[in-house]
């Protein structure tokens, strides 16, 4: 099987693809729509409980149940309220998602190497998806932009927080990112 065969491939294209089309939805849609599209995408490609409980790593052990649950409650909006924003800033028209190549790392997992091509002639942007398959079902549990995991940018972040403003500070910094105005969510 050759890696464009593979269906973490497959997986990972169809995953991109729907997100540029969401953010190449910019002229006909609000970003309340397109931020919401994008949560949809991350809640179906993603191994959202995994992630949640990686990025507080050891603080996960410390926190008390409710804290725990609140946490996972919110960590979902946060991220597509992060990513959504910071992809809407972008002037979308054209990009051009492409898988170029995939291998199988030591843990199983599969490493989905992508690109988005911009038709403004900037560099493109180079992506990297670990892909895990449980029961035949692919979920990213990381993705790498730049060569950078967004799993352990997230992890130290939090873990800053935490350590200087305890696991209710870091809660309450997050919901208020999740409740700022952003863009026309304003509207």
């Amino acid at each position: 099987m050759t890696a464009s065969d593979d269906p973490a491939v497959a997986f990972v294209r169809s995953v991109g693809e729907e997100v540029i089309a969401i953010l190449g939805n910019k002229d006909t849609s609000k970003f309340a729509e397109r931020e919401a599209a994008f949560r949809d995408v991350m809640v179906r490609g993603f191994d959202v409980p995994l992630v949640t409980r990686f990025v507080l790593g050891r603080h996960w052990k410390s926190a008390t149940d409710e804290q725990r649950s609140e946490f996972s409650a919110i960590f979902l909006d946060f991220l597509a309220r992060v990513y959504a924003s910071r992809f809407d800033s972008y002037s979308y028209g054209g990009e051009q998602f492409t898988v170029h190549s995939a291998i199988a790392d030591e843990s199983g997992d599969m490493i989905v190497r992508a690109r988005v091509a911009r038709p403004s002639g900037a560099d493109p942007a180079e992506l990297d998806f670990r892909v895990r398959t449980r029961d035949g079902n692919h979920k990213v549990v990381d993705l790498y932009v730049e060569g950078i995991s967004m799993l352990l940018t997230h992890r130290v972040e939090f873990s800053s927080v935490i350590n200087r403003k305890g696991i209710d500070g870091l809660l309450r910094d997050i919901r208020e990112r999740i409740e700022a105005p952003i863009g026309d969510a304003a509207e």
